[in-house]
Parts: C-alpha cells; structure tokens; sequence
C-alpha cells in the first residue's frame, strides 16, 4: 500500500463516489474546533478511523454516519438518528396488510383523513354509494349543482318520478318541461309544444280533441241551408226563426247567435243585436236551432246571422240571409176549389178556404194493395200572384192506416199553375211529395227531390213550409222530427195550392191545412 500522505479537511465527508483515494479527510462537527479522521485506500473504501486514547477504537455512533440524500436532508433528516426515529414513526402508522377478504357486515369500519393527516373511522357500508346503486335520502340542503353538461342515457329503460305533490291548482305552478329533438330538456311556458300540437294530430284526433275542448260538443264545420221564416215584419213582437243545416248543436254553456249586416264578412262582421240565451232553443239532432227576437229594436234590411260553437264562428252566405221588412200581410184567401177522381162524382176530396181534404172510397176505386194509380187529384183558385213573394206553412196529416197490408200509397201536396186544369197527373211546380206505407205503418214525405231516399216512420203528422223569394223557391218537410230542405228555381205564374193521391188497401183519410201565410 502507497503511503498517503494528503490530507483534506472538509464540513462533511463527500460521498462515495466524490471521494479521493489514498488520503485522509478530516471532518470537523458543525460549531466544533476538533476533527475527525477517515481514511480512504486506493480503492476508495473507507478505513478503520482514529481510535480514541490510542487504544480502544471508537464504536460506531450516530453522528459518524453521514446522510448525503438529497431528499432526506430536505426533510430534515441528516444524521442516523434523526433517520431511525422518522422510520420508526412512519412504521407506526402503517397497517400490516390483510390477508382476509372481508365484507362490509363483517368489517363495518374504513379510514379517513383529512387535509392535516388526521385519521379518523367511517361507515364501510358507504363505500361506493351513488345515484345508481342506491336508494338514498336526501338531507337539509342537498342538491346538485352541474358543473358542466349532464346527459342521462336511460337505454330505453324506465325511468319515473314518483311521489310528487298535486299542484294542479296551484297557480303558481305554470311552467312545463319540455325537450328538444336532441333529449335537451329545458322550460317553456306551454307555448310552443301547443303551436305545433296540430301538425302532429290526425284529423280524426284533431275533431276529438276538439270535441272535448268543446265540452264533449261537436266542433264540425257548421252550415245553415235555410232560415224559415226567410222575413220578418218590424212588429212590436217576438219573431220565432229556425235554421235548417249541419252540426247547428251548439254547446249550451258555450255559444253565441249574432245578426249580422248584410255587407259582413268573415274578416269584418258588423254585429247589429246579439240573441240573448234565454231567447234561444237548441236541438242535439244538428239540423236544428230556433230563437226568437223583437225585430222592432232592428232597421229594416237583410242580416247574416253569425254562430259561435265555442270554438269557431259561423257567418251565413249571401243566400241564406234574415229580410227585416217593415210589415208582412198576413191574409186569409177565398178559394175556390176544382177536383179530378178515378170515378167522377164520389166526393172524395173537399176543399175550403184553407185546407183539402180527402176520404177514400171504394165507390171511386175499389181498395187494392200495391196500386199506384192516382185516384183523386184537387186544385184551388189562385193563392199567390206570378210576382208575390210569399210564406206559406201547411200541416199534414194521415189517418184510418190499417198496417200489415202490402201498399206503398203515393200522395202529393205543393203548388201548381193556376192556368193548369185539375187532373190526375201531378200538376206541381213545387211541391212535397211521399209514400203511405201500409206493411211498415206509417208516411214518408219529402221535397221533390228525385234522388231523396224513401224511409218509413210510424207517425202520420208534419209540416211544409214553402216560399218564394225573388223567384228562388225553398220548401221544407219535417216529419218525425226529420227535416228535408229543398230549393230551385220556378217560373214567374200564378199558383194555386194541389194536392192528389193514390189507390189504398184499405180505408183512408188525408188533410192538408193552411197554418200560417203571408206576403212580404
């Protein structure tokens, strides 16, 4: 071995591998005058140091160990000692680790910390718990606050809210929730989802939807094919109208019946009197409605009439208008009638001043089922003159109807020609027309409408209206509380009432009857 013969005094001994060879540090303690020798070989290990007294070597003590990690020496650590107590600390805060798997029953308690690195138990049982995997309950003050955007993905698995309150008479709840085609939900005050309701109804579901809106009342287009009586004087009085058409049954808690000027439109209805409530009949059939009003309070001219169903309105057309005139003449005619009969002379039909009537007789023609021939046919004088225009109403009855026996009877009753001389074909310009029925019991009578249906009712009184205004005819049946509205056009003549009748199975009685008729 060389001899060394550097010597090198230093704070702290360097570490391993910055050390020289072959000489011998000297380290002084920190704040001490003394040193202490190491001796380092060739090979750089450290030598046996300096024995104390010459005699006895030192043992090893806690400040010749040197700490030289960076890391220890920034905790504080730079000597054995110092090491060996922070070790020993650390130690004692460790868990051994377990070697048993457990569950939370068996092993209720975790460890917590908080931010000071103090320990503390909790419930294991809590481990885990969210949203998703429990059945939580909420406490004073909890909520959730999104951070960013949440987006709950259900699957197409059933996802509810149970156990709400009922605010449906809460005023103040009047906010929906809403979503958008993306699942974004969001709230509106009902606004939008109602605009576009329509447009995703059919519209058989919009006429219900409707209908329930309405209270369960129809919300059809409503039409008004007639208005009888078509005038009405200024008369200090009340005036009943009916209207004839379709979906006319209005809702009773929910309607409104106006006159209208004659220039209104739908756009620009002027609305002259409004028909109060109690002045109103409704009718479930439809076809139906009648009021009455004091047409004294109302300037002479011709009103539409406007219908509220509670959801729409409704304004007449230019065809279907009310005339306010300022008196009507009501007339009592003299007539004189002229007859036609299968067996001349019977007096099977007698006329008077405001009515015909006819009583069959075998004498005329023997009493035969299914025979259609006409038997007895009247005409009277003249009624109405080729310009007046006019309102009549008749009745009509049947009598003596034997049933069970086959025989469809046909009958006539309207106006005809005055020029025309009574025969026993039909002379009519305008009439109603209809079918006794022996086998079903009963009359069917209706305008002369060539592709009208023929039904049978078990009654055997009515009523025809008909009138001329303008040289535009209108005539209205009713039977059984069915009406049939007709109108056309006739020549400007004279007329004069007719009726005629054909062959029965059994004995049988007819009569038309004047009930109400005037000019205008």
């Amino acid at each position: 071995m060389p001899n060394i013969g550097k010597i090198i005094r230093v704070n702290a001994l360097p570490p391993i591998g910055e050390r020289e060879t072959n000489v011998i540090y000297q380290v002084a303690a920190p704040g001490s005058p003394s040193y202490t020798d190491y001796a380092v070989d060739e090979s750089g290990d450290l030598k046996t140091h300096a024995v104390v007294n010459g005699t006895i070597p030192l043992e090893l003590a806690d400040n010749h160990i040197s700490i030289t990690n960076a890391d220890l020496l920034a905790e504080g650590i730079a000597s054995q000692a110092e090491y060996n107590l922070n070790t020993r600390e650390r130690l004692a805060e460790k868990v051994t680790i377990p070697l048993t798997d457990g569950n939370a029953q068996d092993y209720p308690k975790i460890i917590g910390m908080n931010d000071n690195g103090e320990v503390a138990k909790l419930p294991a049982g809590d481990l885990g718990k969210n949203v998703a995997n429990s059945s939580l309950t909420s406490v004073a003050g909890a909520g959730l606050t999104l951070g960013a955007n949440w987006i709950l993905n259900t699957s197409g698995l059933y996802y509810s809210i149970t156990g709400l309150s009922d605010v449906s008479n809460d005023s103040t709840f009047s906010t929906f929730l809403s979503q958008n085609a993306s699942g974004r939900v969001g709230k509106t005050n009902g606004k939008q989802p109602f605009l576009s309701l329509p447009t995703t109804l059919t519209n058989a579901e919009k006429t219900v939807w409707k209908t329930a809106m309405n209270g369960g009342w129809t919300t059809a287009t409503m039409s008004v094919a007639s208005i009888l009586p078509p005038v009405v004087d200024r008369s200090n009085k009340p005036s009943w109208i009916t209207l004839k058409g379709a979906n006319l049954n209005l809702p009773p808690t929910s309607f409104k019946i106006e006159l209208c000027t004659e220039a209104s439109t739908d756009l620009n209805p002027v609305v002259v009197a409004e028909i109060p409530g109690s002045q109103v009949q409704l009718y479930d059939n439809g076809t139906d409605l009648s009021f009455w009003f004091n047409f004294s309070t109302i300037a002479e001219g011709k009103y539409k009439i406007r219908l509220w169903n509670g959801v729409a309105y409704y304004l007449t057309g230019a065809n279907t208008m009310l005339q306010v005139v300022n008196s009507t003449v009501p007339f009592i005619p003299s007539l004189i009638w002229s007859y036609a009969e299968f067996t001349p002379g019977t007096g099977t039909m007698i006329g008077g001043n405001s009515s015909v009537t006819y009583n069959s007789n075998q004498t005329n023609k023997a009493y035969a089922g299914n025979d259609l021939t006409t038997v007895s046919a009247g005409k009277s004088s003249e009624l109405f003159g080729a310009d007046d225009n006019f309102y009549l109403r008749m009745g009509i009855n049947i009598t003596n109807v034997q049933v069970g026996l086959d025989n469809n009877t046909p009958f006539v009753i309207g106006l005809c020609n005055s020029m025309d001389s009574v025969a026993l074909t039909d002379l009519s310009v305008i009439k109603g027309r209809g079918i006794i029925n022996y086998r079903g019991g009963g009359i069917s009578i209706y305008p002369d409408l060539s592709s009208q249906v023929v039904s049978f009712w078990a009654i055997y009184t009515g009523e025809m209206l008909i009138i001329r205004n303008n040289g535009l005819f209108t005539i209205s049946v009713t039977m059984n509380n069915t009406t049939r509205i007709y109108a056309k056009a006739a020549p400007a003549v004279a007329l004069s009432l007719f009726a005629m009748i054909g062959n029965s199975p059994s004995a049988t009685t007819a009569s038309f009857n004047i009930l109400e008729q005037y000019k205008f």
